[in-house]
């Protein structure tokens, strides 16, 4: 267990959550990092190892006492965190292999498999209400290599704040033994439930996700041929963005699979009813008063739904049109109704806009973030 370096204030003992901490779901979202060894020829790789863990460790203990409610334990308020620094579960573990054999191997199902086991007890998109807000795996492999699994609650942090928490950590660490300032970012607000409150949410059918094997993959577009792809589509559409495209395009890719798929199951007809690309947002720019940096360490965040009618399916103009159109609609509206009861209620309205279309039977749902 790692604890803050210094106690968190009374002031701050209680964590009120938001109305965007409300929505966000109780699961941990997860990061990976693979640090190669460049220090082997100097000392052993044990004393490397032991010296790294060693360092991220103090720093991490450091980022705590500014990332405080990360330190802390849920309330029996579902709406509440205690910040009372009882620390974050740090594990250690090590394989018997070497880093590239994990990275390079040419077996991507071996590749998934291996991968899962560098995250901290299988956390990832797992439910949160067991467990600290932050937990943590360092994996050392025989090279001196390592691997970081970082799993964090996000009824704290989305994915813009977590990956901040990253940063802030790795500059406390690069400070470590030598006479450099620390990253200041003592002037941190974790107050965003005073400008956006909870509210009573309506009732909504919880539905039970059918289980899945999934799997992790990875496809590098060229630079040339994303450019290529924009000259084409943007021929047709207005300054289409390499996002779109991209996302158009696999989408476009997976559509066309699982139709395939539905037809061979169903003797040839094909059983895809509906398809419905589900986009996660960044709302700090978005807003018609952006929040000052302090206070955008939280969950500011939302999503919107994408219905995808048959005929665009295979016209990735009319597809990266679609999502160019309904991006442009929600964030407009965003910024016209940013504040108050109206805002709320509009994020409420997509976001079950989207839990009712995507359970509906047949229906293929395919959530993405750029």
């Amino acid at each position: 267990m790692v604890r803050p370096s210094t106690a968190t204030p009374d002031c701050h003992r209680i964590h009120s959550l938001s109305f965007f901490d409300q929505l966000a779901p109780p699961i941990y979202g997860p990061l990976l990092y693979f640090y190669l060894d460049h220090e082997s020829h100097l000392n052993s790789v044990a004393d490397i190892v032991d010296n790294k863990i060693r360092a991220l460790k103090v720093s991490l203990s450091e980022a705590l006492s500014t990332y405080y409610p990360l330190a802390g334990r849920m309330g029996d308020d579902p709406l509440t965190v205690h910040c009372n620094d009882e620390g974050v579960v740090f594990l250690q573990a090590r394989m018997n292999t070497e880093l590239p054999a994990i990275l390079n191997h040419p077996d991507a199902g071996l590749r998934d498999e291996a991968r899962k086991l560098l995250f901290p007890d299988d956390l990832c998109y797992k439910s949160t209400n067991l467990s600290s807000p932050l937990v943590v795996q360092v994996t050392s492999f025989e090279c001196g290599g390592m691997a970081l699994g970082i799993c964090v609650s996000h009824k704290i942090l989305d994915m813009s704040s977590f990956c901040s928490f990253i940063n802030y950590w790795a500059a406390t660490a690069s400070t470590l033994g030598h006479n450099i300032k620390q990253p200041d970012h003592h002037h941190l607000e974790f107050t965003l439930a005073t400008l956006y409150l909870p509210v009573e949410l309506p009732v909504t059918k919880t539905v039970e996700p059918p289980k899945v094997r999934n799997v992790v993959n990875q496809f590098v577009f060229d630079t040339s041929k994303v450019a290529k792809l924009k000259a084409i589509v943007g021929s047709k559409v207005e300054n289409p963005t390499r996002v779109d495209l991209v996302l158009a395009l696999l989408c476009s890719c997976a559509i066309s699979a699982a139709t395939a798929c539905s037809s061979s199951k169903g003797g040839g007809a094909s059983q895809l009813r509906s398809a419905l690309l589900i986009q996660a947002v960044n709302l700090r720019r978005r807003l018609m008063s952006p929040l000052p940096p302090a206070r955008s360490t939280v969950n500011l965040s939302s999503v919107f739904a994408m219905s995808i009618a048959e005929g665009m399916k295979k016209d990735l103009v009319l597809l990266v049109s679609m999502i160019r159109r309904v991006k442009t609609e929600y964030f407009n509206s965003c910024a016209a109704e940013s504040v108050g009861n109206q805002f709320r209620s509009f994020i409420i309205k997509t976001t079950e806009e989207f839990r009712k279309a995507s359970t509906e039977e047949a229906a293929k749902v395919y959530p993405c973030s750029s």
